[in-house]
């Protein structure tokens, strides 16, 4: 399997099927399929996350921790 992305419809489906981008407190940068799949990794429901997008808001910091995310739909 190849793993570069050649052209602008392969892009096109790469980002349909990975929607979401996370950028973890130690700069990692990660893909994400649902809010579910968030939500695992974060610790952060995942109908918090929903609704603080739908209001634009895209900083979120888990209960009981001081790390904070940044969460972006594509």
């Amino acid at each position: 399997m190849d793993m570069f992305l050649k052209n602008e419809s392969e892009m096109n489906e790469f980002i349909e099927k990975y929607r979401y981008v996370v950028i973890f407190p130690d700069r990692k940068v990660e893909l994400f399929k649902s809010l579910r799949d968030i939500q695992k990794q974060i610790c952060i429901d995942s109908s918090t996350i929903s609704k603080k997008l739908k209001e634009q808001n895209n900083f979120f910091k888990a209960k009981g921790s001081e790390h904070i995310f940044f969460i972006k739909t594509l």
